[in-house]
């Protein structure tokens, strides 16, 4: 199966091959790289601790309590609420 017309040759000095390795570059880019959200390089006491408070939050508190300002998207709470009842226990 021919993918292209031309053909090829195999560089013959160094200049040619370092050329050819950036040609490809630019032709095949770089890889994306996953974009990282929220608390980055977080300790191993400050994941627990977080985990208290909203194990703290989920028991404790009066979720009407809440002010709209604070609370603004109620099932990302829950999902994380979720997420550390395990670990906080």
């Amino acid at each position: 199966m021919n993918v292209g017309s031309e053909t090829t040759t195999l560089p013959t000095t160094p200049e040619a091959a370092n050329a050819l390795y950036k040609k490809a570059g630019k032709v095949l880019g770089t890889p994306k790289k996953a974009k990282k959200i929220g608390v980055v390089g977080i300790s191993k006491a400050e994941n627990v601790q977080l985990g208290l408070i909203l194990r703290w939050v989920a028991l404790e508190l009066d979720w009407d309590t809440i002010p709209n300002e604070v609370l603004v998207d109620p099932e990302a709470l829950t999902k994380l609420i979720g997420r550390y009842q395990n670990k906080a226990k």
